[in-house]
Order: structure tokens, then sequence, then C-alpha cells
């Protein structure tokens, strides 16, 4: 029995794998090439022990279909952030070559590995991710309409999405316009669909309830937020949050030279969503709070893009303390 620690790095693609397994002094074991598929991956790591047997992976669009089949044979699976493995890699830059730095980073405990969400996370992440994918669609289309319009020297109001303005629309006899409308009108009734189930899934759950008590934060950023951030406990200190959402700019700093460049390894879903979240506090419909004086007297001096930056860094804050200790929003 073959009592060594082995390491596997695994290089995953739509249609092949790159496997390399080490072992514990940096010796390749094995290293091919082999189909995606189940039975081939299941074919290659066959040999190996799950006891002793720590396998990396990155980051990449293929990694939960491997990462699913390992976890069911019993095997440590590690997630690996491909943007410092690239940089380690360096020019050279082969399937084989990354695949063989994973086992080694492993093996010399020094992957910078990432977390890992839950199947209920990875479940809500889908499901809000695939409402942006509507509503952007959706927008798209608006576009097109409008620039029909505008080719056609036709002008409009700014709201054409409403009843009046579809019906409009649909009295202008242009084709292009009408392809586009039924198109708009099918996205609409599914995009409806989408937000139904995840309304039903915010108020199922506890941490989307209480984050809604937050200024600004609807059922749909609620869920948003909470799918991104997921275990809130993987953020010990509130830096940590800031940093991974992008609200807090690096720093660069050599001899005598500092600058604050922007951060490229941050979840851009959770940006966007606390800085959408941080604007609405603005709004008239919204009912004075602190976060939305504090949003006014940043933006009085410094401006808009400041203060909504500011107040999305400070939304962050709120929270990780309402995640943290599992209560509600409060005003002091």
């Amino acid at each position: 029995m073959n009592l060594e620690q082995i390491y596997v790095g695994l290089d995953t693609h739509r249609e092949t794998i790159h496997g390399t397994a080490l072992d514990k002094n940096g010796g390749v074991i094995k290293s091919n090439a082999f189909p995606n598929t189940r039975e081939a991956l299941q074919d290659f790591v066959k040999e190996f022990p799950t006891w002793n047997t720590t396998i990396a992976i990155e980051a990449c669009n293929f990694w939960r279909g491997c990462h699913k089949i390992l976890k069911e044979k019993g095997y440590n699976v590690k997630l690996a952030n491909p943007v410092i493995c690239h940089k380690i890699a360096h020019e050279k830059k082969t399937d084989k070559v990354d695949s063989k730095i994973l086992a080694d980073l492993s093996r010399v405990n020094y992957l910078p590995e990432i977390y890992i969400p839950s199947d209920e996370i990875n479940a809500l992440r889908d499901l809000t991710r695939h409402k942006m994918h509507f509503t952007r669609f959706k927008v798209r289309i608006q576009n097109k309409i409008k620039s029909c319009l505008s080719r056609n020297g036709i002008s409009y109001e700014d709201d054409l999405w409403n009843k009046e303005g579809l019906m409009w629309l649909k009295n202008s006899k242009d084709y292009e316009i009408e392809s586009y409308l039924r198109l708009y009108k099918n996205i609409v009734k599914e995009e409806g669909v989408i937000k139904e189930k995840i309304e039903k899934t915010a108020q199922s759950k506890k941490e989307t309830t209480l984050l809604e008590t937050i200024p600004g934060v609807g059922y749909f950023g609620a869920t948003l937020i909470y799918a991104e951030i997921g275990d809130i406990t993987r953020f010990p200190t509130l830096k940590h949050l800031h940093a991974y959402a992008g609200v807090a700019p690096g720093i660069y700093q050599s001899g005598t030279k500092t600058r604050m460049p922007s951060r490229k390894s941050v979840n851009y879903w959770l940006k966007w969503i606390v800085m959408q979240c941080a604007g609405r506090v603005a709004l008239k419909n919204i009912k004075p709070n602190k976060l939305r004086n504090y949003y006014l007297k940043i933006k009085d001096k410094k401006g808009w893009k400041t203060a909504r930056k500011a107040t999305a860094r400070k939304m962050l804050t709120i929270i990780w303390f309402v995640l943290n200790k599992n209560i509600p929003y409060q005003e002091s």
C-alpha cells in the first residue's frame, strides 16, 4: 500500500483534461491527457487512494463537474485562483505545465486556494445570475428598438415600455420593431417567472430577510448579495469583505512612488449589486435614513461617484455585521 501523500493537478477544458500526479518529493507519478468525461476522470484517479490524495483544480467554467465527481468518490478537492496560478507559470503556458503547477503548489502548501460554495449557494448564484442575463437581454432589445426609431427619424418619449408606449410601438407598422417587440414580450414574461422564483426563495431564507432590513436592499438585491457572499465567516474582518467586493482600492508602493491601483480579483456581481443598492438609498421614495444622509453628505463634497462607492463600502460593513450576528439592521 502506498502510504505517501499524492498531489494531483487537473487542467480542465470543455473536451479534455490534463492530469499530473506528483509524489511528496515532486516526482511525476503520472501525467497524461484524457477526455472530459466521468468515465475517463474516474479511470485517471482510480489508482490513487482517497485518504492520501489531494486534487487541485483551477476555478474555470468546467470545475464544477469535476469537483462533483471527485467529491462523490471521497477525494480532498481544492479550488485554485487561476489568475495567481498563471502569474506563477509566466510564459510557460501549456495544459501539461498548468496541471503540474497545480499539483506542485498543492504539494508545497502554496496553492492559491479559493472558496468552494455549497450546492445550495451555487444553485442560488445560478438563479440570480440567470435573472441578470435576462435583464441584460431585455435592455439590448430595448436599445435595438430605440435604434430603429432613431434611424427612421422617429422621435419618441423616454418611457416606451409602459402599456401606452408598447401600443404606440406596435402601431408603428415597422417590421423590425414588431419583430423585436415579440422577442421583448417573451423575455419580459420569462423574466417575471424568474423574479417570482427568486422572491419565493428570498422569503424562505433567514439571511435574505435580514438583509432586506437594510435601506436600499430589496428582495433581489438581498438574494444576490447572499448568493455571492456565501459563508460570511470566510471573511475574518470587514476589510476582507470590502476587498472581495472591490470597494476598497489596493495600494502599490515602490520606493518613493505610491499609487492606488484598481483591484482585478474581485467579485463583480457583488460589486455591481452593492453599488446599485447604494445608489437606491438616495431615491426620493426611500424614507430618510442614516445611509441616505451619509450618501448626500459625501455627494455635496466629492460628487455622486465617490459618494456611491463610499456608501457601498458602508453598506457592506452593515451586511458583515447583520450576517455575522444574525440580527436585522436597526439604526441606533
